[in-house]
């Protein structure tokens, strides 16, 4: 069974204790197969990530418990829930980020919870539906819902309100059990089946403006000469911080479809966030060349609010970690 080969996700702590390990692992395990047994299809996801190990995650996303516990066998893989082929829809009901403020006319919102008990009361016939609910490493909760069986429901990114997001048909969420920077996701309830996803929370989600699209593309030799002009009258120390940026956002710019681009962006923004947090790179033009960077990957074709997420994750994380340039003799590189 081959497997996709991807960069390496943001630095994180990760367990090497064979007892610690071998626990997860079991955990996963009995989790991917709990998953299976309600219908649901799932796909490993690498471990301590969002990132699906599998190209062609929709595929080959399985119920099949064999395969699953020779997947799960290998390593403590992270779950990932098919949505599409699981018949499900997903409510992602997400927590604001560091700049992140809710639209003037919502009173009182301060998170996806709060949204969408507002679009609740501004809908008529509304009313909250209890179904399984995932609460995230983040704090934000999956409302997992069965989908109608007739029509395919669209992914939604932030069109039907302020930190909600929606998964379905080519989408996916990360499963209970499964661990970000070890904080795993569980399962909030003692509900442990979906429920039909209500009529007026479909017409929300099958009525929702289309989202953004990205901008235009443009070439790695375009992207090239922009990073370039950074360090022009800069100092040693910025100079060197630029041509890391540009050595950063160059790789991100040449890699194709289904090789790990999201990840790739969030490492980008950590090692970039390095460089901000030692006062050497400006963040405002990080972000915006790494946004440039990401596009020309083809990141953000369906929903452009996917890079911002991404790269905020990976710039806050990069912020707590100052890089300075080296001191020493050493030759100095261009990979931070």
């Amino acid at each position: 069974m081959s497997v996709r080969e991807v960069p390496s996700s943001v630095p994180q702590r990760k367990a090497s204790n064979p007892g610690v390990i071998r626990t997860l692992r079991t955990t996963l395990l009995a989790s991917a197969l709990q998953y299976a047994e309600r219908g649901m299809y799932v796909h490993p996801l690498l471990v301590g990530s969002k990132e699906p190990r599998w190209s062609d995650w929709e595929k080959r996303a399985t119920r099949d418990p064999e395969l699953i516990r020779l997947t799960w066998g290998r390593a403590p893989f992270n779950i990932g829930v098919a949505c599409g082929r699981s018949g499900l829809i997903v409510v992602d009901l997400d927590v604001p980020h560091e700049g992140d403020v809710p639209p003037a006319e919502y009173s009182g919102v301060v998170d996806g919870d709060t949204m969408f008990n507002v679009l609740i009361g501004r809908t008529p016939g509304a009313r909250p539906v209890p179904t399984m609910t995932v609460r995230t490493p983040s704090g934000g909760r999956h409302l997992i819902y069965r989908g109608p069986v007739d029509s395919a429901v669209r992914n939604t990114a932030r069109t039907v309100g302020w930190c909600i997001d929606t998964r379905a048909a080519g989408g996916y969420v990360v499963g209970i059990g499964s661990q970000i920077d070890g904080r795993p996701y569980v399962l909030e309830s003692s509900i442990t089946e979906p429920v039909a996803a209500p009529d007026w929370l479909l017409t929300l989600i099958t009525t929702a403006p289309q989202p953004p699209k990205a901008g235009p593309r443009i070439s790695r030799a375009e992207i090239d000469a922009r990073l370039r002009a950074l360090s022009s009258g800069a100092t040693r120390e910025e100079r060197w911080a630029a041509g890391i940026l540009r050595s950063e956002c160059l790789d991100l710019a040449g890699m194709p479809a289904d090789s790990g681009r999201n990840n790739r962006l969030n490492l980008a923004a950590y090692r970039a966030g390095q460089l901000v947090a030692a006062g050497l790179l400006d963040q405002a033009v990080a972000e915006e060349e790494l946004t440039v960077a990401a596009r020309a990957a083809g990141l953000g074709t369906e929903y452009a609010h996917e890079i911002e997420k991404t790269l905020n994750s990976g710039m806050r994380a990069g912020r707590q970690r100052p890089r300075f340039m080296p001191t020493t003799g050493r030759r100095i590189g261009g990979a931070a």
